[in-house]
């Protein structure tokens, strides 16, 4: 994949802890299961399925636009829409943490781990996929459309995780009610001061994502800034 600086083997690398970190998270959920015999959690495992969603669509978008191919705009868009929708079900993962009980120290302890588990996996999934399109559409349009693009996901993230843990809209709902979704846009478009919550949760929930993502970015720019420079940093350590 030339086209976003990452070979086959070091993203199928990435690509199996992803899927050992969310098997790590459905055995942590059975067990629960099996030692409570109560499955309320059982949800944050559709919730992690969802998140695969849009990873699955950027490896697919990144693909139709490797270097020497001319994929069709109709194509690229309804992907892209597909991966948009599906997006803000990873930092959604995040809210999770409300469903805590206290039913013991144990096992609220449990249930934080569980949830905590969850919600990281689900981020890491959705870094990898936005940080793929985000180094396409860079290379494509330049480095200031590619973080104003990171920038506005974050947002359009933020308000899905609002209509996600409020209105209780779900990605799918664009299919099944696209009357009730369109109308409560268009009521927080007609007025959206009307509605501080909705602003509120928007604006914590993306810049909560777009600072973590910011994070991943520069972390993982480290052992490309390594490679680039192997003597200096040698140097610096056996001056040291």
């Amino acid at each position: 994949m030339d086209g976003v600086a990452i070979s086959d083997r070091r993203l199928a690398r990435v690509l199996l802890v992803l899927a050992l970190a969310s098997a790590f998270c459905g055995a942590l959920a059975l067990a629960r299961v099996t030692l409570t015999g109560r499955g309320a959690l059982l949800l944050l495992g559709w919730n992690l399925v969802l998140a695969w969603v849009p990873l699955l669509m950027s490896l697919l978008i990144v693909r139709r636009h490797a270097p020497g191919r001319r994929p069709s705009r109709l194509g690229s868009f309804a992907l892209g829409g597909v991966w948009l929708a599906f997006f803000p079900n990873a930092p959604y993962l995040v809210t999770d943490l409300i469903h805590l009980r206290a039913h013991g120290f144990v096992l609220l302890l449990y249930d934080a781990v569980m949830v905590f588990a969850f919600a990281l996996t689900g981020i890491c999934i959705a870094f990898l996929s936005l940080w793929l399109i985000h180094r396409l559409v860079e290379r494509r349009a330049g480095r200031a459309a590619g973080w104003a693009f990171v920038a506005v996901v974050a947002g359009l993230s933020g308000f899905g995780v609002f209509l996600g843990r409020f209105p209780r809209f779900n990605s799918w709902d664009l299919v099944t009610r696209p009357g009730e979704l369109f109308v409560t846009l268009a009521v927080h478009a007609q007025d959206p001061f009307a509605h501080p919550r909705a602003i509120g949760v928007t604006l914590m929930m993306a810049a909560l994502f777009a600072i973590a993502y910011l994070m991943f970015f520069v972390l993982t720019s480290l052992d490309a800034a390594i490679e680039a420079a192997p003597g200096r940093v040698e140097g610096d350590a056996e001056r040291r």
